[in-house]
């Protein structure tokens, strides 16, 4: 071995950088493309939920409130829905569990606060957020759905797969699906 070939290898690597362009981005003035399967902060889709709670069932931290009452037709109307951001470790569960995809990532990448409890986030402050995502984007959603689709009807396979798509015929949701008073 000869001595200085170490040295040598880190000035040839450093000379192949010297020419490339540079990757760094100036954070305030422009901001990276987020990818889509990345896990930033969630945002709530009011008119997608159904208040069936599935996100709340599947979060391990417990970090999301779902209160409902039913209506006169059957459906849920959703009075509650929360997260609390400060315990949450934005592992995805909540968005996979989803059958109508109501929340989704893809939210702001920069979430940090001065104030602890600001993260402690309500129905108003996460349809205010999601509001605001739909009119940067132009109406599309995290997961590239327009939002003049049927809001209701998904491709994506869930836990209810055996059952028809929810919305494609007669009222939306998954409390019109069979139950045991049903069956004869």
């Amino acid at each position: 071995m000869a001595y200085g070939m170490g040295i040598a290898k880190g000035m040839l690597v450093t000379f192949k950088h010297i020419f490339r362009q540079p990757i760094t981005v100036s954070y305030p003035e422009e901001e990276r493309d987020v990818p889509v399967r990345a896990r930033t902060n969630l945002l709530w889709f009011e008119e997608r939920c159904t208040g069936c709670s599935t996100c709340a069932q599947a979060c391990p931290d417990g970090c999301i409130l779902v209160q409902t009452s039913p209506r006169e037709d059957g459906t849920l109307n959703v009075d509650r829905y929360e997260i609390d951001f400060r315990i949450c470790m934005y592992c995805g569960l909540c968005t996979e569990a989803c059958p109508y995809q109501a929340i989704q990532a893809g939210g702001r990448y920069d979430d940090a606060v001065y104030v602890f409890e600001d993260m402690y986030r309500d129905r108003d402050a996460l349809s205010r957020e999601s509001q605001a995502y739909l009119e940067r984007t132009g109406g599309v959603y995290p997961n590239g759905q327009q939002q003049d689709e049927i809001p209701l009807r998904t491709a994506m396979p869930t836990a209810r797969g055996r059952f028809p798509v929810a919305g494609s015929e007669g009222s939306f949701g998954p409390q019109h699906l069979p139950g045991k008073l049903d069956r004869d």
